[in-house]
């Protein structure tokens, strides 16, 4: 069923936003180039609320104090030990096959943003 959470508009102003559907805790984001995703906003390392953490571009390096941030993936990074989830499909970086948080499909219609829960 979908569940409207938000005008795009309020998204596009803040990044970010928790919601609760059906006693879910759901993280919404938008991208720098205006997707919008929604993961389950508890991390499963240690259950902080991932909506308070860093929306943030990846981050990569093959040398020692060298950054590269990789625009195709920005990922959500959990407030307490900043383990990072790629906003598009919930898995972790450092181990995507074993650990990742749910996502749920995102609608947009008439400048209104639903999730399907």
């Amino acid at each position: 069923m979908k569940h409207l959470v938000c005008k795009y508009e309020d998204l596009k102003n803040v990044n970010k936003m928790a919601v609760s559907i059906d006693r879910k805790s759901i993280v919404v984001v938008m991208s720098d180039g205006g997707e919008v995703y929604a993961l389950r906003d508890v991390c499963p390392h240690k259950g902080p609320c991932l909506s308070a953490g860093m929306l943030d571009k990846n981050c990569t390096g093959d040398n020692t104090g060298e950054y590269i941030f990789e625009k195709e993936r920005e990922v959500l990074r959990c407030p307490w030990h900043s383990w990072e989830f790629d906003i598009k499909t919930g898995r972790s970086l450092f181990d995507p096959e074993k650990v990742w948080v749910k996502t749920y499909e995102v609608t947009i219609k008439d400048d209104l943003v639903y999730v399907e829960v």
